[in-house]
């Protein structure tokens, strides 16, 4: 062993790794479905359904009627399924050749730290696509993905996947704002707050605000339809519909990841989504506890405490035979769904 990696020290690499920021566009696992560390391998929902059951009148001197109990449970769990990579340090012949004429060791840590972010990048993205996926239907699948098949069903109701009566590419037809007033009184009715944030591409935006049901609120539906210009309207104008209706803000998002190679939408653009204000008490991105993090608190020199064991991990390891260095950055993560507070419907084609 050629000892490479004395002066590298992995709680260094991981807690590096822990510290990168999220990409600017990867909005589902900022605050949608967002990132927390939990203290186990295991996830574990606990459903709650509130039925507001009526008391009874009863005649003075008769015995209260049984009620029933408002709350009732229903729980689901399983294990975080693993996540992660593989990196072999480049050019290391050109490193150890180095090494040999006396430079310093600094080529490889900087080789290293690349491969930090590399390996939280590429985490982070298949995690960002798994949040997708999750909004996308109510369950997160896995079809075997490197020999893994995994389906989490939350078992939302069928009625919060609908699809538009008539597509908003439809302008003269399309009634996006009735639409989405419906999907909103779903959720109202199901007694969920109603929604905060309309998330949608900007290939939806385009249609939604050439509507002719959008241009005629904006104009005011007494207006001759022949009066009413037939340019979409600008975002200010869309504003200007949406609060005089007291309908939430919108979100524009068009995030691809590369997915073996091929870019990849997040979220297909024909999709609008009805999110709450309050997402934390709708979904999260679960991190627990790795093998690797475990490693590293074992032994009467641990380099980590347990309970900074959850989280994203990067550990090194030295070959002898053939030499070599292999970065791996790992994970066991999923996106994890508590209540039925949201719709995700199909607009276009």
């Amino acid at each position: 062993m050629l000892n490479l990696l004395d002066n590298i020290d992995p709680l260094v690499l991981t807690g590096t790794a822990r510290q990168l920021p999220l990409p600017d566009d990867f909005a589902l696992t900022r605050d949608v479905v967002p990132e927390k560390v939990v203290n186990n391998v295991k996830y574990r929902v606990s459903n709650r359904s509130r039925t507001r059951y009526t008391a009874k009148y009863r005649a003075y001197d008769a015995e209260p009627r049984w009620g029933r109990r408002q709350v009732e449970h229903s729980v689901m769990e399983g294990y975080l399924p693993p996540i992660g990579q593989r990196l072999l340090v480049g050019e290391l012949e050109t490193i150890l050749l180095d090494l040999a004429r006396g430079a310093d060791d600094q080529q490889l840590v900087d080789q290293l730290y690349d491969d930090v972010q590399n390996h939280v990048y590429a985490i982070r993205a298949r995690l960002e696509a798994a949040a997708g996926d999750l909004l996308l239907d109510g369950k997160f699948t896995l079809a075997d993905e490197n020999g893994l098949t995994l389906e989490a069903d939350y078992t939302v109701p069928a009625g919060h996947f609908p699809t538009a009566a008539t597509l908003w590419s439809d302008a003269a037809n399309a009634r996006p704002l009735t639409d989405e007033q419906a999907w909103r009184q779903l959720l109202v009715d199901e007694g969920f707050p109603a929604h905060g944030e309309l998330l949608m591409s900007s290939s939806v935006y385009a249609t939604y605000a050439n509507s002719g049901e959008y241009r005629a609120a904006f104009y005011g539906f007494a207006t001759a339809a022949a009066n009413v210009p037939s340019r979409g309207l600008n975002p200010a104008e869309v504003n200007t519909v949406r609060q005089t209706y007291q309908l939430p803000p919108i979100r524009i998002y068009d995030t691809q990841v590369n997915i073996d190679g091929v870019e990849t939408r997040v979220l297909p653009a024909n999709r609008v989504i009805l999110l709450p204000a309050d997402k934390r008490a709708l979904a999260e991105t679960q991190y627990g506890i790795t093998a690797e993090a475990l490693a590293l608190t074992r032994g009467t020199n641990p380099r980590i405490t347990l309970q900074d064991a959850p989280g994203l991990v990067v550990t090194v390891k030295e070959f002898d035979t053939p030499v070599r260095v292999v970065t791996t950055g790992s994970a066991v993560a999923m996106p994890v769904l508590y209540n039925d507070g949201f719709v995700t419907a199909r607009v276009l084609a």
